[in-house]
């Protein structure tokens, strides 16, 4: 019989976990009577343990379904009658600060060294409990109890995840403190840059280093790149892969880890960690909408663990999960134009183009399809995806089997299938007429016209990703040596259909046979189909890995086993890249002419870590690793940290580290380019140019290229922190971090900087300068610090059951940016965005009720008028918008769990229904990054497990 506990119940809606570090029992923790638990169900036991201590245990009703309890009669600490309790069960608890333990399966039992020969003695009398096991954590390849890392470690469990309200995993991670979202309308048109929608990927990343400097794993192992290159953000980790419902918990180890996980950990790591080891089942339902009636989406996951002979282990799991998408023209703020906030009309008009002048054109009131849109004009911000249309279909299954008493093998594998819908505004631009067209303006043909293919319809993109992920691995113990060894493959494909786009040579043959008309309604079907044919971009990505690793204790210290861990591994990473026809003839406007690719590279890496214990209360760590890529050669990174616990409340802790990231296959390529000519300033450097327009400027060719010399970016972090816990009520943790990039990989300024870049420069056979080549090239760097805080305290009352109260946040102190060497470093902390965001809680426990009101807070952000330096325009200092507002969002959830076999939550985001408030002219009226574009929304849910 499986019954929804309270045990479940005080955890089911807990928000972010804090930070975790090393803790130790308090002395006091001891009640004043003793453990009274009966022995039976360990779902019961743990519940009256809750209730006779202050201690707060996090875990899911299908882990402890099925296993009983012995029971506990004694006068004990928490941590040991928590150990008692779970003794013979196959669960450990490992802690996450000093009244919270989170319960885990021991996956085998750890052999001990024989015992040298001893006379036997009288052992009777009170029994050691059992001791609450180690286990693998995010940051370090060596067991650890109690979480004990030298870096800030953040973990979301389960029962969170569920409680959030999420139902994406890019939703979920993008609001956490200290993290930038990468929404896939972002990510597909080079923040707006582009018409032509690319790689359409849902992404996250850490310090505002951007999706390079992060390095997402699935079960500590890498997961593939997303199929498609990103044109300003090169490869991405796909989160809308990873259904949430899969997922046990997520780890998010802050600060630089190259020197342990290698490329693309030196802003930090996030690693989602996949159910496994459950008994029973659970089938959840559940489905949310808008107040508004929109936005509607639907989940169906089913969740089955088996026991097999032999102490094995079967876990299968499904997912479906839809959500309608959402675009601007259903909510009345989304728009470029800002008139009625004091600001501009950042619409794009339509007409023959002179100077700064546009003269309509004959018809063109109806060209565009906003309600409330100024005629002969487009307001972009009406059509665009505020929220993009999903369906995606999920499988994983896990296998474990004992293969004798040391060892077990294990394998699984995951498909997945995501389809995403998103549209853009209709494809405009300047199109020059042929002097005779009946469409030029008379009196002056010459004049472009600016115009907006709206009867072709939005530019639409219909993206489907599939992911095939699969494991096998082979570990076990020798001696107090544990070893593991895995062979992994990870595939992501992705195929990308775009409607909407305009096909230059087909045009022009429609214009010229007057089958296409600007000024004149009536253009065919037919017509459109051929100017505006469907256009496909393909590609996949293949991950091949081997990975060794070995850990075990050395020799004793004053504190304990001085433990190792050392291992290798080898990887195989393949590109295969296959635009459509159109994009390789360079056929489609605005577009870049694009080429097949099939590209491979093969890497490699040792790496070993330390943890000395020198005291009880102090250790250091230590790790190193050496990478070798191909092309690039070999580069070691170090790291070292220290913990120290002066106080039996206070622990200090801190890491350095340096990190190494070889440019990938996806930096291997041409940047994304406009256009064939470009107009450059005239000076030193450019003169003498071919084509001179005036005094000031020259005309020349643009081309893009493909640097071969790309070096490694690298990178210094530090970390710096304490975890206080005065009493077993409250705690707190507060962390600095700095993180130093160099030799960043950007696009360079050739056209805007000449003078920097004289080696980009093409003259002619007479030394007339002639073109400008723009490339990819080592000429940057970051430096970002900030703060970390997070705070918890709780309480208890005879009548009105448990409180509980979080905060947690971040503040980015300096973001400083240098695009050259030559030129001065600027300061982007605080710039478009905020750099100071939090979240917190409040919980109320209740017999089978809890009900926890959730807050997220964003500050304030300057708005952008070109660089952080740059004074506020005067319409926005007249107006008194030169920063946008901070926002300040509610969630509430509530959950019941009184009845036997069910969980029935209701989640309300957005309480108060707050409007988004963006002072830019681009955005539409609102962050792509941090706002909620959707509104109040309410989301029922409904779980069974038996």
């Amino acid at each position: 019989m499986v019954k929804i506990s309270y045990a479940f119940i005080v955890s089911v809606a807990l928000t972010f976990a804090p930070e975790v570090g090393a803790y130790q029992a308090p002395k006091g923790d001891f009640t004043a009577d003793g453990y009274r638990i009966q022995a039976g169900a360990l779902d019961d036991a743990l519940n009256a343990f809750a209730a006779q201590s202050r201690v707060q245990i996090l875990y899911s009703p299908s882990l402890v379904a099925n296993r009983r309890s012995s029971g506990l009669n004694a006068h004990v600490s928490a941590r040991d009658a928590l150990a008692r309790l779970l003794q013979g069960t196959g669960l450990t608890a490992v802690a996450v600060n000093a009244n919270t333990y989170l319960l885990q399966v021991v996956p085998r039992p750890r052999p001990v060294a024989a015992p040298r020969a001893t006379v036997r003695r009288d052992t009777s009398g009170p029994g050691s409990p059992t001791q609450l096991d180690t286990v693998h954590v995010t940051g370090t390849r060596i067991p650890r109890s109690a979480f004990q890392t030298s870096t800030p470690l953040t973990i979301i469990t389960r029962e969170q995840i569920r409680s959030s309200g999420h139902q994406t995993l890019f939703d979920l991670l993008r609001l956490m403190p200290g993290m930038t979202g990468h929404h896939p309308r972002d990510v597909a048109t080079a923040g707006g840059a582009s018409q032509v929608p690319s790689a359409a990927a849902a992404s996250s990343s850490l310090y505002s280093l951007g999706p390079r400097a992060t390095l997402f794993l699935v079960d500590g192992r890498r997961i593939a790149n997303y199929g498609l290159v990103s044109t300003d953000m090169g490869a991405l980790s796909d989160l809308n892969g990873i259904p949430l419902s899969m997922i046990d918990r997520i780890e998010i180890l802050h600060g630089g880890a190259s020197a342990i996980y290698g490329a693309d950990a030196m802003a930090g790591v996030v690693n989602i960690i996949l159910k496994k080891d459950y008994s029973g089942g659970e089938v959840t339902a559940n489905f949310g909408a808008s107040e508004r009636g929109d936005a509607e989406q639907q989940r169906l996951s089913v969740n089955l663990g088996l026991q097999t002979r032999g102490g094995g282990n079967v876990f299968l799991s499904a997912d479906h999960f839809t959500r309608n998408p959402l675009v601007g023209s259903q909510r009345d703020w989304s728009t470029v134009n800002q008139e009625d906030t004091g600001l501009q009309d950042a619409r794009i008009p339509f007409g023959y183009y002179f100077g700064n002048y546009y003269i309509p054109i004959k018809g063109c009131e109806d060209l565009d399809a906003g309600s409330e849109g100024q005629a002969c004009s487009l307001d972009r911000a009406r059509y665009v995806s505020l929220q993009p249309g999903i369906t995606s279909n999920a499988f994983y299954g896990h296998y474990r089997q004992p293969v004798g008493s040391h060892s077990e093998i294990y394998a699984d594998v995951r498909a997945t299938r995501v389809a995403l819908e998103m549209q853009n505004a209709p494809f405009f631009g300047l199109v020059n007429l042929p002097d005779d067209s009946p469409d030029a303006f008379a009196p002056m043909p010459i004049l472009p016209l600016a115009y907006a293919f709206s009867e072709v319809g939005p530019v639409r993109n219909r993206t489907t990703t599939t992911t095939r992920d699969s494991t096998l691995g082979f570990r076990g113990y020798r001696g107090r040596w544990e070893w593991d060894l895995s062979l992994a493959q990870r595939r992501n494909k992705v195929l990308n259909r775009i409607d909407g786009l305009i096909d230059e040579p087909k045009l022009e043959e429609a214009v010229e046979a007057e089958k296409f008309s600007f000024t004149k309604k009536g253009n065919t079907e037919e017509v459109l189909e051929e100017i505006a044919p469907q256009n496909t971009l393909g590609g996949e990505v293949i991950l091949d890995s081997v990975v060794a690793n070995f850990d075990g204790p050395v020799f004793a210290m004053p504190g304990g086993d001085a433990t190792v861990a050392v291992g290798a591994e080898a990887r195989r990473e393949r590109l295969r890249s296959r635009p459509g026809g159109a994009f390789m003839r360079g056929e489609v406007a605005l577009a870049q002419k694009m080429e097949a690719r099939n590209s491979h590279r093969y890497d490699s890496a040792l790496y070993t870590e330390m943890n000395l214990p020198l005291h009880e209360s102090l250790s250091i760590d230590a790790a190193w690793r050496v990478d070798h890529n191909g092309g690039h050669g070999s580069r070691v990174s170090p790291k070292a940290g220290f913990k120290w616990s002066p106080l039996q409340s206070l622990t200090l802790r801190g890491s350095v580290g340096e990190g190494y990231r070889a440019p990938t296959l996806f930096e291997m390529r041409r940047p994304m380019t406009f256009g064939d000519t470009a107009i450059v300033s005239w000076n030193p450097v450019t003169d003498p140019c071919l084509i001179q327009l005036s005094e000031t400027s020259c005309q020349v060719d643009k081309h893009a290229t493909v640097n071969s010399k790309l070096k490694p970016e690298t990178s210094h972090s530090r970390t710096l922190g304490m975890i206080w816990s005065p009493t077993d009520a409250f705690s707190l943790s507060v962390n600095h971090y700095r993180i130093r990039r160099n030799n960043e990989i950007l696009v360079i300024n050739s056209l805007q900087r000449p003078e920097l870049y004289p080696e980009a420069l093409v003259r002619d056979s007479d030394g007339y300068l002639i073109g400008v080549n723009m490339y990819l090239d080592n000429v940057g760097s970051t430096d970002v610090r900030g703060w970390e805080f997070d705070a918890d305290y709780r309480f208890e009352t005879a009548r009105l059951g448990k409180f509980a109260l979080r905060l947690n946040g971040h503040y980015l102190d300096h973001l400083i940016r240098r695009s050259h060497p030559k030129v001065d470093a600027l300061d982007y902390a605080g710039y478009t965005t905020p750099n100071r965001s939090a979240l917190g809680s409040v919980q109320w426990s209740y017999r089978n009720w809890i009900t926890t009101l959730n807050l997220r807070y964003m500050g304030p952000a300057k708005v952008d008028f070109g660089d952080p330096t740059k004074s506020c325009y005067k319409t926005w200092q007249v107006s008194g918008k030169c920063r946008t507002p901070s926002a300040t969002v509610t969630d509430l959830n509530i959950a019941y769990g009184g009845f036997e076999h069910w969980l029935l939550s209701l989640n309300v985001s957005n309480l108060s229904d707050h409007t988004p408030v963006n002072y830019d002219e681009s955005p539409g009226g609102y962050s792509i990054v941090d706002d909620d574009p959707v509104g109040r929304y309410y989301l029922v849910s409904a779980t069974y497990r038996f």
